[in-house]
């Protein structure tokens, strides 16, 4: 067997080895850590120089996520927000958790040009708590022409984002 030498430049392996770690590494503040189905995302805010955190996981259906972030860590809510990549016709959310009978209803700000919903819930909740013992959640809301849409999002790794997200 021969083998082949090639001459490269010590410039050249500098710059792809520039690119590679640029790729891999990415250039900005944004961390994550992902736990099961869920990611957490901690941002620092240009304007204010403060870290922003916040956990999501993303429906099956492809079109949904479920986010939940700290506006303020004094504050006693958290932000739920669902996104969805259809415009949004309804004004409130039902969801359901584990196909339990109970369904139940909230209203919500429509935000994000019409793509998701968003309401503020109490840290210490029976939802969050409700979450924390879950194995999934099913949403509903209108979507426009009027068609229903039914995402479901795991909550598999859901009570140690929460704890991440809270964790200051």
């Amino acid at each position: 067997m021969r083998s082949i030498m090639i001459d490269i430049s010590p410039r050249y392996l500098f710059a792809i080895g520039f690119i590679l770690m640029m790729g891999f590494c990415g250039s900005s503040d944004a961390g994550e850590l992902k736990y099961e189905d869920w990611v957490c995302i901690s941002e620092t805010d240009p304007d204010t120089n403060k870290e922003r955190k916040r956990i999501g996981t993303f429906a099956a259906d492809g079109i949904s996520s479920f986010w939940l972030s700290d506006p303020d860590s004094d504050a006693e809510t958290v932000q739920l927000t669902l996104e969805s990549k259809k415009t949004m016709a309804s004004e409130y959310f039902s969801y359901r958790i584990d196909n339990i009978d109970t369904l139940t209803i909230r209203s919500a700000l429509k935000g994000c040009e019409s793509k998701c919903l968003t309401e503020y819930v109490p840290k210490k909740d029976e939802f969050i708590k409700t979450l924390k013992r879950g194995l999934r959640i099913q949403f509903e809301y209108d979507s426009f022409p009027q068609i229903a849409q039914n995402p479901t999002f795991s909550l598999r790794g859901f009570t140690k984002a929460y704890n991440w997200l809270l964790r200051k």
